[in-house]
């Protein structure tokens, strides 16, 4: 067994290397739906994402078996090699196929990657400071976020979308030498082997895991909106240009820089999962219906408006997390894969919802139907009980 001082050391590298792993998801992020609409256009995006999250799907319920064939380094060692491939050959891409098809290969690869850290960081994590690990985990992958939303604005003001895909690319690189050399050594056990079908009637059966599983779905699906649409919507529509939207963007994300590690931290020593999961859905919720509703060229309002639907989002997250976190350890794999698996599923979901609300209406009824299944998800919210 490693020594605590060890495990602390190894937990602290693998915040490193997760904040650099969010800082270039999220050069990227809200481009990718304007940086496919130029192969395909913008009605095929919705496709193109869902296509993508099949394929994600698939290789998140494959990977347990990866790991336990090649154990988890060389497992992660792959897919970060096959990401920097992905997004290097997204900025070089000229024909419409070989950008969809470096996109899947990124797609897959960075859903993989997350759960890989997930492991790590639980790996070093007691039940006791899950909360406050957790927290600080999350807290240092959204500082990477809220920086990189105006980085993007300012770049593209000057370049084209390869260049973004370079600098990410070449941040993954990096993260991809660190690791190689740090944890070579490090020796994490294999996991039993599981069963999907199994995992899932097991959940199910647990009206508790049940409840954060939606609950988790359905943030997932907002996300998922949000990440999609918004950028378009906001640019194309409503007249926006890049610089504007990367501030709003970085305002909308400083909530989960300065709200989620002392959410966790309370959840951890004084209030429950419950009530602070319960508010952060109304507040989601409601705050995605008045985006919705909004009309005209306000910078500000619109800011405020997206700034609230991250506060509501925030408290959500890192308490879906604690809460999850607290009721499974790190033999738990499959279930842990088929938490991170409701962002594939929301994924393939989220756009075919979107291109029917589209098809028939328009962006407004697609924001205020989302921000009612947000609403309607505190239903789950309110049944699942604390955890100690």
């Amino acid at each position: 067994m490693l020594k605590i001082n060890q495990h602390q050391g190894y937990l602290k590298l693998f915040l490193i290397f997760g904040f650099v792993l969010a800082a270039s998801n999220a050069l990227t992020a809200y481009i990718n739906s304007s940086y496919l609409g130029e192969f395909f256009g913008s009605a095929q995006v919705g496709v193109i994402f869902m296509i993508s999250y099949i394929f994600t799907l698939l290789a998140v319920n494959y990977f347990p078996s990866v790991i336990n064939r090649l154990k988890i380094f060389l497992a992660s060692l792959a897919v970060l090699s096959l990401m920097f491939l992905g997004l290097l050959g997204m900025g070089l891409a000229y024909w419409p196929l070989a950008a969809f098809a470096f996109f899947i290969i990124y797609t897959v690869c960075l859903n993989l990657i997350w759960i890989s850290l997930d492991i790590y960081v639980e790996y070093f994590s007691s039940t006791a400071r899950t909360g406050r690990i957790r927290g600080l985990y999350w807290t240092i992958v959204n500082v990477a976020w809220f920086l990189s939303p105006i980085t993007t604005g300012l770049l593209l003001q000057n370049f084209d979308y390869p260049v973004l895909f370079y600098l990410s690319s070449a941040l993954i690189l990096l993260v991809l030498i660190g690791f190689y050399f740090k944890f070579h050594k490090l020796d994490v056990d294999h996991f039993p082997k599981t069963y999907f079908w199994y995992a899932i009637k097991n959940i199910w059966k647990n009206n508790l895991l049940k409840g954060i599983f939606i609950i988790a779905f359905v943030l997932q699906v907002f996300y998922c909106i949000m990440i999609i649409y918004t950028p378009m919507y906001l640019h194309d529509v409503i007249g926006f240009d890049w610089g504007q939207i990367g501030v709003m963007f970085t305002a909308m994300l400083s909530t989960f820089v300065f709200m989620t590690y002392p959410a966790g931290w309370l959840a951890d020593k004084f209030l429950g999962e419950k009530e602070m999961l319960t508010v952060g859905l109304l507040i989601t919720g409601i705050f995605t219906i008045v985006f919705g509703l909004i009309t005209g060229h306000n910078f500000w309002l619109w800011l405020v408006v997206l700034f609230m639907t991250r506060v509501g989002a925030a408290l959500v997250d890192i308490m879906r997390d604690t809460y999850f976190f607290k009721r499974v350890n790190v033999k738990d794999m499959q279930v842990i894969n088929l938490f991170r698996n409701t962002t594939s599923l929301a994924y393939i979901i989220g756009p075919l919802f979107a291109t029917i609300i589209l098809a028939i209406w328009s962006y407004r009824e697609l924001y205020v139907l989302t921000g009612l299944l947000v609403i309607a998800s505190t239903f789950f919210a309110l049944r699942i009980k604390d955890t100690k």
